[in-house]
């Protein structure tokens, strides 16, 4: 579903594009391969509170996690199925006893997967290539024979042999299976090779595809939009982009920029992004980096004084024109420090109750960015101070 393209009417640069995309699904992997992050373990609450929001954000998937790992885990996804209204998935190899796990959890798809590249198949799963593709086919049926929705993954896929890939894929589309996900296991998709692999499975088979990209090249949300544009229907995403290694593809990133860049309606509460990013960066204790796009503390930062004043002026100078901090609940900050201009320090004056001259401004500014060149953080107070020092008045004091 398209909605009203957000574009502003200058953004036809050479970046306009018009490939269409859509219909655009978001499959949400942060409690199951976002907790595989090392050194990162959800507590039952904190699952339950992460899968609450992305319920009530409307994401259309949440992958709540292994239910035959634990007990634990079995009755925190079994949990999270009966208490949202999103469609919830439970992982699963393609062994029996996992397949009854996620089925007797309560959840309305189940993610079945075997790796598919012959350096897995010999060294980790000691398997061949029939015996996989026969084991996958079996589990999808299983799956279908339950009644249950059926995701099948060819783990590695983008290491995986061109023709066995589609051979596999074609078995256990004949099984049944209603969906298939495209694994960038490890990473090393490429958007172009990405892309025609996409678009030779969607080829392939009559169900509906996904992927799940990672980011151990930085190509993660790139990929997964690629994806999009060949075919696939659904991109599996982490929020904050955790999850093993470098982590997946990040949900912020991938829904805003469908929304932003393509227009596409995902359904999703975007204004709710945000506040998701804080709770998944507590639960986890991984950091947001300040420069992570889209919920990084600097996303919407402005110090350079060209920037800020430009900004001032009109938002969509500097920024995207198409991306709001509003559209994700953030807000625009002005930072000051050594790159500051005049017109972020007379903003801040202003905002204080100071009513200075343009010489107080450019007194005011000096200091600043002597200050800020120490690497000290330059506050509001500071600011305050330096107006008091060089004797601005203040709005009521001038009404007086």
């Amino acid at each position: 579903m398209r909605r009203t393209p957000r574009r502003v009417e200058f953004f036809q640069g050479t970046i306009a594009s018009n490939i269409d995309i859509g219909p655009v699904r978001i499959f949400d992997t942060t409690l199951r391969d976002g907790e595989q992050s090392p050194r990162t373990s959800f507590s039952y609450d904190e699952k339950r509170r992460i899968a609450a929001t992305l319920d009530d954000m409307n994401t259309h998937v949440i992958e709540a996690g292994f239910p035959v790992n634990s007990e634990a885990e079995f009755e925190a996804v079994s949990d999270i199925a009966s208490a949202t209204d999103t469609t919830v998935c439970g992982l699963a190899r393609v062994v029996e006893g996992d397949i009854d796990a996620a089925i007797d959890a309560g959840v309305e798809m189940v993610h079945v997967f075997v790796s598919t590249s012959d350096v897995q198949l010999e060294d980790s799963m000691h398997a061949t290539r029939e015996e996989a593709k026969s084991r996958a086919v079996d589990a999808v049926e299983q799956v279908k024979d339950a009644g249950v929705e059926c995701m099948f993954s060819p783990m590695d896929a983008t290491r995986t042999d061109p023709d066995y890939l589609i051979d596999i894929v074609e078995a256990v589309s004949d099984a049944g299976t209603d969906w298939i996900n495209i694994p960038d296991t490890c990473g090393v998709g490429m958007p172009t090779s990405f892309g025609k692999t996409v678009k030779a499975v969607v080829e392939a088979t009559d169900a509906r595809v996904d992927v799940h990209t990672h980011d151990d090249f930085g190509m993660a949300a790139a990929n997964a939009v690629v994806g999009f544009e060949n075919g696939a229907e659904q991109a599996q995403v982490s929020v904050n982009g955790i999850g093993e290694r470098a982590g997946n593809a990040a949900y912020e990133e991938v829904v805003m920029a469908v929304e932003s860049v393509y227009g596409v309606d995902t359904g999703i509460d975007t204004t709710q992004i945000t506040k998701l990013a804080r709770i998944v960066e507590e639960a986890s204790d991984i950091p947001v980096p300040a420069n992570k796009p889209i919920t990084g503390r600097n996303a919407f930062a402005h110090e350079s004084g060209i920037h800020a004043a430009g900004v001032i002026e009109n938002a969509d100078t500097f920024e995207p024109g198409v991306m709001t901090p509003e559209m994700v609940g953030a807000e625009r900050e002005f930072v000051l420090g050594k790159h500051t201009g005049t017109h972020s320090v007379r903003k801040h004056l202003v905002e204080a109750g100071f009513d200075p001259t343009e010489g107080e401004v450019r007194e005011i500014t000096k200091r600043v960015k002597e200050y800020g060149s120490g690497k000290r953080q330059v506050t509001a107070g500071d600011v305050e101070r330096f107006a008091r020092e060089v004797d601005v008045n203040r709005e009521e004091e001038v009404r007086l």
